[in-house]
């Protein structure tokens, strides 16, 4: 997943202040989110050529007509990507749902010779179905900044959190600025609260 962590960084903020339980970590002080925290592999080719694709298309039309330019809109941006990619890879079904068992099947393939992260990536998936289309359903006003589903950027969003919080110390980058990132999701990890996750 080459830029999955790009496209995760600009959707995080978004959904992560929209969808966070503040009651409990409304104290907290939102870290950067970095993608270099947990060794994850980044090598999908289908989100290279997505982003490529988008940017040098760099308007798409929104669902009340007007134009949005994608290099400006950044949220749009990486919602059009995540959803390119998720088709591309055939994550993405046409009545909008996702494959999930596809997404299975391409984890534990990029991961088949690291089995922890192989059973990290398929648990987080798992937890984060539900999660992400309820947070889609109560966040129904994001679409209309753009003509792409939001679902699969929710998705890997709140894959990548999971991934963040339960990143295996092999993996970790020990440093303060990680180690404050993980320590703001988990204080506002709504997820656990999910029926998606045990």
């Amino acid at each position: 997943m080459m830029y999955l962590g790009q496209v995760v960084l600009l959707i995080l903020p978004v959904f992560c202040a929209a969808a966070f339980n503040y009651t409990s970590c409304d104290q907290a002080k939102q870290p950067k989110f970095m993608s270099s925290c947990c060794d994850v592999q980044r090598n999908d080719q289908a989100i290279k050529t997505c982003r490529k694709s988008l940017l040098n298309r760099n308007a798409t039309t929104t669902n009340n007509g007007e134009s949005r330019n994608l290099k400006a809109d950044k949220v749009a941006l990486h919602a059009c990507i995540a959803e390119c990619a998720f088709k591309a890879n055939g994550f993405l079904l046409t009545n909008g749902s996702v494959n999930v068992a596809a997404v299975q099947r391409s984890y534990q393939q990029r991961y088949k010779n690291d089995a922890t992260m192989s059973q990290l990536m398929v648990s987080s998936l798992n937890s984060c179905v539900d999660y992400a289309q309820k947070r889609i359903q109560q966040y129904q006003w994001m679409h209309t900044k753009g003509e792409c589903d939001y679902y699969p950027a929710t998705l890997l969003a709140c894959i990548l959190e999971q991934v963040y919080v339960k990143c295996p110390a092999t993996k970790w980058k020990n440093t303060d600025e990680c180690a404050a990132m993980r320590k703001y999701l988990i204080a506002c990890d709504d997820v656990k609260g999910s029926s998606g996750r045990k």
